[in-house]
């Protein structure tokens, strides 16, 4: 099957942020956006919170879109940065609530770590100041760069980071006691959710990815991000492809515009573009909610 430069009336878009984590609009102005917008199918994918999910699903399904739960989890492998999407878990489990509760603990105390390096590189920045930008349950670098911005010493997230915030600038903190891509990936399928590894461009770990299908029980890989161009999204096909072959069956193959905001947001966030094919999208809703 081919994808790229093919049509679509239908339009779905399954990786998104919003207030609860790190995101700008509220879950329910998020939704109303993506609905004007005309996407039909759509998942809210915050950051180690499912607060926002309910009422998402709520307004979605209210004016006539579908909704996934989601979630993405944070972790780490031999140093690596590498994010888990759930999707379609139970979110009121007890294993899945209680262990997010840990993490968001271990991102406030990162947050701290954080902030007294900025101040050690003269940004004078107090957690207040931070808190101020905070309207969920998480605490997020970008949460921090507003900050910094508000405080006068940058004039863009893009800015912060590249200065301060990016992985290896000089306030950057390594999250501690985060879990390995295979524990999360476990905590999803403790919740009756479905496991996808987000936006492998950004690891080129594509080998060690392949044996997690058949190590750990990983159900897909995000092969549609924003930040895929066309030979990238031709990279991760041929790697799903591979993988369906050794494993004799099809896997999940996700993705959406990743949006967070169009000021704060990467270059190209716009509510609306998303290069997930409606078919993939449908096909995980299927599974999850009609099976």
């Amino acid at each position: 099957m081919t994808y790229l430069n093919s049509a679509h009336i239908n339009k779905a878009d399954i990786h998104m942020h919003s207030t609860a984590s790190d995101g700008g609009y509220s879950p329910e102005v998020l939704m109303k956006k993506c609905v004007e917008a005309k996407l039909e199918l759509l998942a809210l994918t915050d950051h180690d919170t499912t607060v926002g999910l309910e009422i998402a699903r709520e307004t979605a399904e209210s004016l006539g879109a579908r909704f996934i739960d989601g979630i993405e989890l944070s972790t780490r492998i031999n140093g690596q940065s590498v994010d888990i999407l759930g999707y379609g878990f139970d979110i009121h489990s007890t294993v899945l609530q209680e262990t997010l509760s840990f993490h968001r603990k271990m991102r406030r105390e990162r947050m701290d770590r954080m902030m007294e390096k900025c101040q050690d590189h003269g940004i004078s920045i107090t957690i207040e100041d931070i808190k101020k930008q905070v309207t969920g349950e998480t605490y997020s670098r970008p949460h921090l760069a507003k900050a910094i911005i508000e405080k006068g010493y940058a004039q863009t997230v893009q800015e912060v980071f590249e200065k301060y915030l990016g992985y290896g600038k000089p306030c950057y903190v390594v999250k501690e006691k985060e879990m390995e891509p295979s524990e999360a990936i476990k905590l999803i399928h403790q919740a009756g959710g479905v496991a996808i590894v987000a936006h492998p461009i950004f690891y080129n770990i594509d080998e060690e990815i392949e044996t997690w299908f058949s190590e750990y029980h990983l159900d897909g890989i995000e092969v549609f991000h924003r930040d895929h161009d066309e030979e990238a999204v031709k990279r991760f096909l041929t790697l799903a492809l591979s993988v369906e072959k050794k494993l004799g069956k099809r896997i999940f193959k996700t993705g959406g515009s990743d949006f967070h905001h169009e000021s704060f947001g990467r270059v190209g966030e716009e509510i609306g573009l998303s290069k997930l094919p409606y078919e993939e999208g449908e096909r995980l809703y299927q599974y999850i909610y009609e099976a």
